[in-house]
Formats: C-alpha cells, sequence, structure tokens
C-alpha cells in the first residue's frame, strides 16, 4: 500500500476515503506524467535492470518483477534507457525515493529526480513526449519555428 494512503487512514480512518484521498493528490501533480517505457539501471540498488512505468520532469515510477531492498534515505544514480529513443543512449540522473510499494512479490517505487547531469535531456524528452500526447509531432514543432537548422 502506498505510504500516502497509511498517512491519510489515520486521519480518515476508513481504506476508500483514504484513496480517495491519495487519488486528489496524484490528480494535483504539478507535471504531468507520461506513460513510457524504458529500462532502469540502479547499480546501488540492484544488480538487475529495472522497467520504467512513467515519467515526468520530476519524477518517475518504476518496477521490479521481484523485491528489491530500497533506503529511503539514499539518493540513487540511475540511467534511464526509454524504448523509443534507446538510438540517443541512456540518461544519467539522480534520483530519490519516495515511495515503495510491493504487491505478490512485484516492487514498484517512486522516485523524484534532483538536478543531475542529463536534466537538460529529460526536459527536451518529456516536452516531447507533451507534443506527441497533444498530437504534434516533435518534428512539426521544430519546422513551424523560425530557427534554421545549419
Amino acid at each position: 500500500m502506498y505510504p500516502l494512503v497509511n498517512y491519510f487512514k489515520r486521519f480518515y480512518n476508513q481504506d476508500m476515503v483514504a484513496e480517495q484521498a491519495v487519488n486528489k493528490y496524484v490528480e494535483q501533480r504539478a507535471d504531468k506524467r507520461f506513460d513510457d517505457i524504458g529500462r532502469i539501471e540502479a547499480e546501488d540498488l540492484c544488480p538487475l535492470a529495472g522497467v520504467l512505468d512513467n515519467i515526468s520532469l520530476n519524477g518517475c515510477k518504476v518496477h521490479y518483477k521481484f523485491p528489491v531492498s530500497v533506503d529511503m534515505e539514499n539518493d540513487y544514480k540511475v540511467k534511464i534507457t526509454f524504448a523509443r529513443d534507446a538510438s540517443n543512449g541512456s540518461l544519467s540522473l539522480l534520483c530519490r525515493p519516495r515511495w515503495t510499494k510491493e504487491t505478490n512479490g512485484r516492487m514498484e517505487i517512486g522516485f523524484s529526480i534532483l538536478p543531475s547531469v542529463d536534466s537538460a535531456r529529460l526536459t527536451e524528452y518529456v516536452k516531447k513526449l507533451g507534443l506527441e500526447e497533444n498530437g504534434k509531432e516533435f518534428s512539426e514543432e521544430i519546422g513551424g519555428s523560425d530557427c534554421q537548422l545549419i
């Protein structure tokens, strides 16, 4: 169960109300989350790769198909290789775990993304996801600008 649900349970004393409170919190996030798939490598967390479920400018959700021991006080160097952008290599990001959830042996982890070496590349990638979601291709955005490629 998400830590926020436990937090809200203390105040509301009902599972359903706590779940609704968490859902409202998630809806009010400052940054849009995009469902995307990719490979996560965090050697300090686990020697095996995990899977990216979604990403935003300030956070991401990943999962492992097995339990993983997460130190909530530790920041992790994470390499993310996006499936649709693998030819551009991986992004090196510094992430801090915010929550974990284990269900039937599967571990989900929510990370906040800290200022990192590849923050600019992440911003461009998330912008590209936003344009695709709005029906524009990234190339259309570039072609419609007043810039000239040399």
